[in-house]
């Protein structure tokens, strides 16, 4: 499996990919009101929209049934949350991003369709909707029309420069609107651009003003954490490889390191994840933290084919590996989840004697060549996972509280040197100098794991 294509680039482009249609996959007890008229009652899956939705994943005894918002007049959901398909006159163009800011005050309202918040239901209702980060609120009293008020910014030119100013008159709409009802406009002149201060607006409307002289009904909004936590430990299995080649031609002793794997095995691993849930159940930032051994002795032929200096590396240690990166999630199915995950990591070794390179029995011994010089048969080496900017990648499935995962891996290329053998003699003047052999190489894992998530799922209803 080679993972060395994918440079930091790379790494952008799929983070681009996951701001398209990955939704969370939480189903809880609900309700749906058809176009038709008909209620259907089962479970729908909160995707915790922030904008309008365009599709309900519904799931009945009658298996799971998607709908477009067209088809909708109503969305029920068991935490509270009530959306009612409306035509609005909304003006999609409202900004509040710096970047995004035009000069001059524009308003462009045009009828649209939408499946909006309700937050008061009663003589006077209040909607909202959020567009983009933008806030929109929808007020409709008896026998006028809808009235849209939203957050608004816009740039003015100024002694020369742009200065960013405050297009949301909500107030000054408030107080002609409820015009004719001192209590309301009171209360208005006061309240803040929240739904719960707008709401108390509405309400004093509706207690005062209206003809039932009753209040509506607040219908309670869903609350959840902003950014959902997830954290457990993992158990696991991860194998390695490391294979040297040498580009030299064998000429006086063999090259007794080429092709030779230094791993090759399977290894148990362990480990722990903490991972941060974007608001919009979309995004996770993933952190980790893994540990597992690696590495073997190896076995390897004599360099002159005698039977005293047959030779060994010993390539053997742990590895702790911190890991940062993003994982990008899709629902898979009704009860599956699919994650998709990159990053980086940083592989840490904990230092020990058995990394080493040995010909013969004895590492204090020294062995004889054919120009009568002698060559040590001893070294310390520490080849292995070199330095890379090459981020990991993962691939894996969710259900419940378990996480299964398949991570690979690529790191640096490097070089290892065995002076110890001889390739080829160079002859100088009256001095004769020999040559070992170069190596080079780099080191590929592949991981699996099996995470259990030990805190309970924030977005779930808590227990009666």
């Amino acid at each position: 499996m080679n993972l060395c294509w994918l440079r930091p680039t790379g790494l952008c482009v799929l983070l681009g990919f996951s701001a398209a249609g990955a939704r969370a996959q939480t189903f809880e007890r609900g309700y749906l009101v058809l176009s038709r008229g008909d209620t259907l009652r089962g479970e729908v899956e909160n995707a915790f929209w922030s904008d309008p939705p365009d599709k309900i994943r519904f799931r009945s005894d009658a298996g799971l049934r998607i709908y477009s918002a067209g088809q909708l007049r109503a969305v029920g959901l068991g935490g509270g949350r009530l959306l009612r398909h409306e035509l609005l006159p909304l003006d999609r163009t409202a900004e509040t991003d710096a970047n995004r800011l035009q000069v001059g005050l524009h308003l462009a309202q045009h009828p649209d369709s939408v499946l909006a918040d309700v937050l008061v239901d009663g003589p006077a209702s209040l909607l909202g909707v959020t567009l983009n980060n933008v806030k929109h609120f929808f007020v409709r009293r008896p026998g006028q029309e809808y009235l849209e008020m939203t957050e608004r910014r816009y740039l003015v030119l100024r002694d020369g420069a742009r200065r960013i100013a405050d297009g949301n008159n909500y107030r000054g709409q408030l107080l002609l609107y409820f015009g004719d009802c001192p209590a309301a406009v009171s209360v208005a002149e006061a309240a803040a651009f929240t739904a719960a201060a707008l709401a108390e607006v509405v309400e004093t409307f509706n207690r005062e003003c209206s003809s039932a002289r009753q209040p509506g009904r607040r219908v309670a909004r869903e609350r959840r954490p902003p950014v959902k936590l997830q954290v457990g430990p993992t158990l696991g299995l991860r194998y390695n490889t490391l294979r040297f080649r040498t580009t030299d031609e064998p000429a006086v002793e063999r090259a007794t390191l080429n092709g030779v794997d230094l791993d090759g095995h399977v290894h148990p691993q362990i480990g722990a994840y903490l991972d941060l849930v974007h608001p919009g159940r979309r995004l996770a930032l993933h952190l980790a933290v893994q540990h597992a051994a690696y590495g073997r002795t190896v076995a390897l032929p004599s360099p002159d084919g005698s039977a005293q200096w047959q030779g060994k590396l010993s390539w053997r240690g742990r590895l702790t590996t911190p890991q940062l990166g993003l994982r990008w999630l899709r629902p898979l199915g009704q009860q599956y989840q699919l994650l998709l995950g990159t990053g980086a990591e940083v592989p840490l070794r904990w230092r020990n004697r058995e990394e080493s390179l040995q010909y013969g029995d004895d590492a204090a011994a020294t062995r004889l060549i054919d120009n009568n010089q002698r060559l040590s048969t001893y070294a310390v080496v520490r080849p292995g996972f070199g330095t890379t900017l090459r981020p990991y990648l993962e691939a894996g499935v969710h259900r419940g509280r378990l996480t299964f995962t398949l991570t690979g891996r690529c790191y640096g290329r490097e070089s290892l040197f065995d002076h110890m053998v001889v390739s080829r003699y160079i002859v100088s003047g009256q001095f004769t100098h020999h040559n070992g052999y170069d190596y080079s190489g780099r080191t590929y894992s592949l991981g699996v794991a099996l995470g259990y998530q030990l805190n309970r799922n924030s977005d779930q209803p808590t227990p009666q």
